[in-house]
């Protein structure tokens, strides 16, 4: 980085622009063997947005802890071992997260036996960012219910679920912080003992055991729940958006498939309804259809999900809208017809140039298609 004085990127800049731990991780994650590292500060600071994530899920870990407290939970903290079998009333999504963690765990074990940094690097961010925080976190709130006590009453009733589920998160939290500590130590470091309250089991979280295997149990029933629950989501969201439901209003759904497949979903309504924005679960006794609904092929098995969402449409400004879209997405088909039926024009062009044109004609054709069919229906109504 520093070869040639004035010439090349100032690694000391860097890092007091975006932090040690960021400019540390882009490193790694780029580490790729045989190759030269093309440094990226957009990836850098992308990297730094990591370390704010990381910040902002422990503000919100130390924030449960202390409800926690305050609502007469008992929090000891206590070097995190091997987790063993969980209670049998631990909630899917925590049983899912653990076995997720130890196949994180597997898959980062092998990449730096292997010396792939970059690999390893990669699998603890995906875990961390993508199924700790935006999967996990949000759907562990359902849970964490902290009765708070009233003063000169009874001391409120502890939930078993609450406490199995907080003690969860903070024993995947802090496996996490030891798994990230090699490629983020200063951020990993400050937060281990923030955790455990000035009082760790080791001087440092580099001098803790590393994460194995074998200190989570896996359970793939949990993972093929989760991943059902997980596409109906994305699902739902995306039917959500095409039909322009306004996004904070919630929207009953129908689903149809097999009895357990319904089962996994009317018994996580809440998940639905907090992630999916879903007001109200509806079950069909005939396969969906139609433009609101989706054939799905699950983990859990086959399912149709349909949004069921009538909006008011201002008939006149609608078919008005769309005859401009249907004007604007013919040019579009036509000077693409032009230039792929030119055949000089083939002859030159070089085949990701055509390519790109083909899809980007196949895409039109299908959003002109989408427009015409909903005119058509406005002028049928």
């Amino acid at each position: 980085m520093s070869k040639t004085k004035g010439n090349v990127v100032d690694p000391i800049k860097i890092i007091e622009q975006y932090g040690t731990d960021a400019v540390r991780f882009t490193l790694a994650s780029q580490a790729s063997p045989g190759t030269d590292i093309a440094f990226s500060e957009a990836r850098t600071e992308g990297n730094r947005a990591f370390a704010n994530k990381i910040w902002n899920a422990a503000r919100f870990l130390f924030l449960q802890i202390e409800r926690a407290r305050g609502a007469g939970y008992r929090m000891r903290m206590a070097p995190v071992a091997a987790v063993g079998a969980l209670p049998e009333i631990t909630p899917v999504e925590t049983r899912w997260i653990f076995s997720r963690l130890r196949a994180v765990t597997a898959e980062i074990d092998r990449a730096l036996g292997e010396y792939r940094f970059d690999e390893a690097a990669s699998a603890i961010y995906q875990f961390f960012w993508g199924e700790f925080c935006d999967w996990y976190l949000e759907v562990v709130k359902l849970r964490l219910n902290f009765a708070e006590p009233v003063e000169g009453g009874e001391p409120p009733v502890q939930n078993p679920e609450t406490a199995i589920s907080l003690a969860g998160l903070v024993g995947v939290f802090e496996a996490s912080l030891r798994l990230l500590s090699p490629f983020m130590p200063f951020i990993t470091e400050e937060i281990w003992h923030a955790l455990y309250e000035g009082e760790p089991p080791s001087k440092s979280i580099a001098l803790s055991r590393y994460p194995a295997v074998a200190d989570f149990p896996a359970d793939a029933a949990a993972e093929d729940a989760i991943a059902t629950l997980q596409e109906v989501i994305v699902t739902v969201r995306a039917v959500r958006k095409e039909m322009g439901v306004p996004e904070k209003e919630a929207a009953p759904v129908m689903v149809f498939g097999e009895n357990r497949v319904l089962a996994l979903v009317d018994a996580h309504r809440d998940m639905l309804a907090r992630m999916a924005r879903v007001r109200d679960v509806e079950f069909s006794a005939e396969p969906l259809t139609g433009a609101a609904a989706r054939n799905l092929h699950t983990a859990s098995g086959p399912l149709d999900v349909a949004v069921v969402y009538e909006r008011e449409v201002d008939v006149p400004a609608e078919r008005e809208r769309l005859t401009k879209e249907i004007a604007r997405l013919t040019k579009g088909l036509e000077a693409a017809q032009r230039q792929l039926g030119n055949e000089g024009f083939l002859a030159k062009a070089p085949a990701a140039v055509v390519d790109g044109l083909k899809k980007q004609q196949a895409e039109t054709q299908g959003l002109y298609d989408k427009a015409a069919a909903a005119l058509a229906a406005l002028s049928a109504a």
